[in-house]
């Protein structure tokens, strides 16, 4: 939107947030839920902390009513929610000026404003003078929205969405507060992206509630998080540690009820002790209670409780600051570009493409200077508009020369008959200053684009042959013959044993070493190989189709019967070659085998019916076969008995560089422990990414949040 607008000295990122964390108390119930299950205790909210990055000031509410405990903290969250509008609205105010300067405000609802009549900041700046509003923000604040959104309308979406945070909070924290959330937020304008038993995102129109757990990788602990975006406590004396990332220590299971925490004294040692755990804190730990409680005053347990709740979200700002840095550097939002890591990794990879897009030769052609004949065709038309013409063919002529010849747009060699002066702002005429010499095609298709815009869509277009597309509606013969020949991973169970010193291999001869090979990212180097770039196309096969795949003349899917030959199936004997996915019937015994046939047969009422299943097999029947991995099939001596199309693509290791990013950076989490999680993320990053590219949008609906 920035670079749309022409907008420059402002970065594209939204600074502030809120973090949040709940405690709650561990209710004794003993209840018998079913026959197997007993529920010991309930989790009832007992405090909230919250704390932003914008005034770096946390709170922290307490109480028995968890209804009002939630009041207290969304009242809080919407005061400091208003002051992060406030500041995102003047980082961007003169973005938004340009918007309704270009388009007035298309498809925004102006409260007491006509609606035949368009808007600019000419009047909003009246009504401003006039007092109908305190500022441009409260203007701003006053504005709503249509479904058909406007650039306005999209960015004052962002700009309104304060993201609020927490650490495992989908799973946790929202569940514990669910009964009561919505009815102190409201169910009006409220989507959410639920993935059981996780809320991934819950948002409102001023607030999007995310789980920073989503961002990293499975199972990371908070500890390890802020250890790996912070760096572990410094200071030499653990028990009076006071930098915010020393430990904090709370006796969970000893706060029965919230009468507990009126208690003035320390809480004895044994208090500490979790049956749950069955474990106690050490000596030192009971040390640093002590500590703390002297330290900062403390009068009861209440104190204790709102001591170690801020613990948990003071260091949680700075740490998700550090993190949003290494989305940084491939231009990316965390929050307002994905509600998790695979779709930021997605970005990632895509973006990584685009940052390394060839560029023409620029070599230039033989010189030439400009036709008169076409300066006088444009004189002839403003004479005939009865407009100003100031152009001259000594400067179209130096101009060419500037330009070495070449079309100011797509940066191709011009030539007489195909040079043409083209105006850098249509809004002015054909005059010295505000032309550069274009090809004619790019004058035409050009219009009223900026020069940045279409020069960049000129180069997407020179490196079309080098970007993977997506199939779309135009190719839906291409696309379902694709998804027809997905097969998926077999899973393969090995059936020869081995044993050191007592197995027998190569002809006698007794086996030393069982040795176990792990590939290492296997998704990430498929990456790394070719692509089938550029627009896909259909051809029928031709009679030596096969030799010109061999000699790397032609690059795609052949669509072919194939068969292994019979002296080799016990080559392919543990590992067949080709996979698919057929239909097993697993009434007949032919296919399956006496063994399974019987199992089934057993199981009565709960026999298999028949079913697709992914097998491994020595033959294909019409199936398609990438060319690399067909040329594999054909060293090893398979053969093609029949051939039917052929998809055709031009060949680019598209992902190549995305795959060195990220292999990088597991590097350095090799050599470098503290960066361990960091190189975990990335590993995460590139499975994600993955996994994203051969997801089917087809089945996918529009989702807002």
């Amino acid at each position: 939107m920035l670079t749309k607008y022409s907008i420059k000295g402002i970065d594209q990122y939204l600074d502030h947030y809120l973090v949040y964390d709940f405690e709650a108390i561990l209710k004794l119930v003993m209840a018998l839920h079913g026959e197997n299950t007993v529920f010991t205790n309930e989790h009832i909210p007992v405090s909230v902390s919250v704390a932003d990055s914008l005034t770096e000031e946390v709170r922290c509410f307490v109480s028995d009513e968890p209804k009002m405990l939630l009041t207290d903290m969304f009242k809080y969250i919407h005061e400091v929610s208003i002051k992060i509008q406030q500041y995102n609205v003047h980082k961007y105010e003169i973005l938004l000026r340009k918007i309704i300067d270009a388009h007035g405000l298309t498809g925004m609802e102006i409260p007491g404003a006509k609606l035949d009549k368009t808007y600019k900041m000419i009047d909003v700046d009246g009504w401003i003078q006039e007092g109908k509003y305190a500022s441009f923000f409260d203007f701003h604040s006053t504005l709503g929205f249509g479904k058909q959104r406007s650039d306005y309308g999209r960015i004052k979406q962002q700009l309104d969405q304060v993201p609020v945070l927490g650490f495992n909070s989908g799973r946790y924290d929202i569940n514990l507060i669910k009964n009561d959330l919505f009815a102190v937020i409201g169910t009006d304008n409220i989507k959410s992206v639920i993935k059981n038993p996780s809320y991934m995102c819950i948002a409102t129109s001023d607030m999007k509630m995310l789980d920073i757990s989503n961002y990293v990788p499975a199972g990371t602990s908070y500890t390890k998080y802020l250890s790996t975006y912070l760096g572990d406590c410094k200071c030499d004396n653990k028990i009076r540690c006071v930098c915010g990332l020393g430990k904090g220590i709370f006796p969970y299971e000893f706060i029965t009820s919230f009468n507990v925490l009126s208690q003035t004294t320390i809480p004895p040692k044994s208090a500490f002790y979790s049956d749950l755990r069955g474990t106690s804190i050490s000596d030192d730990d009971y040390k640093r209670v002590q500590f703390v409680w002297e330290h900062y005053g403390m009068k009861s347990i209440k104190d204790l409780l709102i001591w170690y709740n801020n613990l948990d979200v003071v260091p949680f700002i700075k740490a998700i600051k550090a993190q949003r840095e290494l989305f940084k550097r491939f231009d990316l939002d965390m929050f307002p570009d994905g509600v998790s890591l695979p779709g930021l990794s997605e970005k990632v990879m895509y973006q990584t493409c685009f940052d390394n897009l060839q560029y023409p030769s620029k070599k230039s052609p033989q010189a030439f200077r400009f036709p008169s004949k076409r300066m006088s065709g444009y004189k002839s038309q403003y004479v005939e508009a009865k407009r100003e013409f100031g152009l001259t063919l000594g400067h179209l002529d130096r101009l060419l020369n500037q330009q070495k010849y070449l079309c100011g747009l797509c940066y191709g060699p011009l030539s007489a008959e195909t040079a043409s002066a083209d105006r850098i702002n249509n809004k002015l005429g054909h005059i010295d200053g505000n032309i550069l010499i274009s090809c004619i095609s790019c004058n035409t298709a050009r219009k009223d684009m900026s020069l940045k815009g279409f020069r960049y869509k000129k180069l997407l277009e020179f490196n079309s042959d080098r970007r993977v597309y997506s199939i779309d509606k135009e190719e839906k013969d291409i696309y379902g013959k694709m998804k027809a020949n997905i097969a998926d991973g077999p899973s393969i169970i090995f059936n020869r044993y081995a044993k050191r010193n007592e197995t027998k291999i190569r002809g006698g001869k007794l086996c030393k070493k069982v040795i176990r090979y792990d590939a290492n990212a296997p998704y990430l180097w498929a990456l790394g190989n070719d692509m089938p770039c550029g627009r896909l196309t259909t051809i029928e096969a031709y009679p030596n189709i096969v030799e010109d795949i061999k000699n790397d003349k032609i690059f795609g899917f052949l669509e072919c019967d194939i068969q292994t030959p019979e002296h080799l199936k016990d080559y392919f004997g543990e590992m067949t070659p080709i996979f698919k996915n057929s239909l097993i019937d697993c009434m007949d015994e032919s296919i399956i085998g006496k063994h399974m046939y019987d199992y089934n047969q057993a199981r009565e009422k709960s026999r298999a019916k028949p079913a697709r299943k992914l097998i491994g097999s020595y033959f294909g029947g019409k199936i398609l076969i990438y060319t690399p991995l067909l040329k594999w099939y054909l060293s090893h001596g398979m053969e093609i008995t029949q051939t039917y199309s052929f998809i055709k693509a031009s060949s680019h290791k598209a992902f190549a560089p995305f795959m060195e990013a990220v292999s990088s950076a597991r590097r350095e989490g090799d050599a470098d422990k503290s960066k361990a999680m960091i190189a975990e993320m990335m590993k995460l990053v590139g499975n994600s990414a993955f996994g994203r590219s051969g997801m089917d949008m087809s089945k996918h609906k529009e989702i807002k949040y």
